[in-house]
């Protein structure tokens, strides 16, 4: 087993997820994400537009730093609270994303990590990265839990709820 999967499967990381889902975690997406010395944002999203599950499903993103992530290597930023705004509209510009004017001010947070913390959020936490200004990669993983009893639904589905190529976008 791996140093990596080893990570997901941490009895007390699966309890804290557990609770968040409400009830048996499945994980079922793990990425490592390397962001290049001078590499490009990713621009503001929720996660669950990605995922063909229906809206109710309590999804948990674990996002882990292998290094120090700071605001000038394009630490994680977030919209605190705005999971609780539901799904929002996403539409291909820069990646398939949230109209950047869509996103408040008020409430956006930078969240700078050491190496080995851990951030658990809402499948619909708006959030981003900025570009990286420094010379160094920045290295993270990123884990998705589900309960196990999810459902899924049809790319339709999902893009009822958060858009399709931009529609009802004007920005």
């Amino acid at each position: 087993m791996t140093a990596l999967t080893r990570l997901a499967r941490h009895s007390e990381l699966l309890g804290l997820v557990e609770r968040l889902v409400g009830g048996r975690p499945e994980l079922f997406q793990d990425m490592a994400l390397v962001k290049p010395a001078q590499g490009r944002e990713k621009p503001w999203h929720q996660d669950h537009a990605y995922f063909n599950l229906a809206l109710d499903t309590p999804i948990v993103g674990v996002w882990i730093p292998m290094a120090e992530v700071t605001p000038e290597n394009g630490c994680m930023h977030l919209l605190a609270g705005g999971h609780k705004g539901g799904p929002r509209i996403h539409f291909k510009r820069r990646d398939w994303q949230i109209c950047d004017t869509d996103v408040e001010t008020t409430g956006r947070v930078a969240v700078p990590m050491a190496a080995g913390d851990v951030l658990l959020f809402d499948g619909k936490l708006p959030h981003g990265t900025p570009v990286n200004r420094t010379e160094d990669f920045r290295w993270a993983v990123q884990y998705h839990f589900r309960p196990a009893r999810a459902v899924q639904v049809d790319d339709a589905a999902r893009l009822a709820a958060f858009g399709s190529e931009g529609r009802d976008v004007t920005c």
